[in-house]
């Protein structure tokens, strides 16, 4: 079925499914489990967010982990898969790391105001897919590994099955 795109960014009737009733500006902006259960192209999320800016990428990621479930860990670990490639190919490396970093808690922004918009657990299990991916720099998922590593047993009182999910990480 083929889906038109109106200048909204919301995709027009068509038989293609939930995906058709996605406004996929407004889901990045204010993402919700409802909608992320409506997702079918990943890829029409990584066109709504700005991957030119690595600040933008680690904080939608952040915000994606604080509404994903059990239900929806796929959907999101393709969204981040889309997202990350692409930002990946477009930003340092280290400067993407970096905010993906201070995203999920495990190093301090420079903004003094800052609050991670992040779910520790969930965010934790988005990186361990990715860091997995072809797409990942290695030296990025390194650094990464390190961090999570460092505060291995901080992490663990946070998240209740922890050991399969460091194992991602190589810990």
């Amino acid at each position: 079925a083929v889906v038109s795109t109106q200048s909204t960014g919301t995709f027009g009737a068509s038989s293609a499914g939930a995906d058709a009733t996605v406004d996929y500006p407004k889901f990045v902006a204010e993402p919700s489990e409802s909608v992320l259960e409506k997702i079918t192209k990943p890829e029409s999320v990584t066109e709504a967010v700005d991957c030119t800016n690595p600040g933008t990428v680690a904080s939608f990621v952040g915000k994606l982990s604080r509404v994903m479930s059990n239900k929806t860990s796929n959907t999101s670990n393709e969204i981040v898969d889309s997202l990350l490639s692409t930002s990946f190919a477009q930003n340092s490396h280290g400067i993407l790391t970096n905010e993906l970093l201070v995203t999920m808690g495990l190093i301090k922004s420079e903004k003094k105001d800052f609050k991670p918009e992040s779910d520790v657990e969930n965010m934790l299990r988005l990186m361990a897919h990715a860091v997995g991916q072809e797409y990942f720099p290695p030296s990025s998922a390194k650094i990464i590994s390190a961090f999570v590593k460092k505060d291995k047993d901080v992490l663990s009182n946070k998240i209740s099955d922890c050991t399969e999910l460091f194992k991602s990480f190589q810990i």
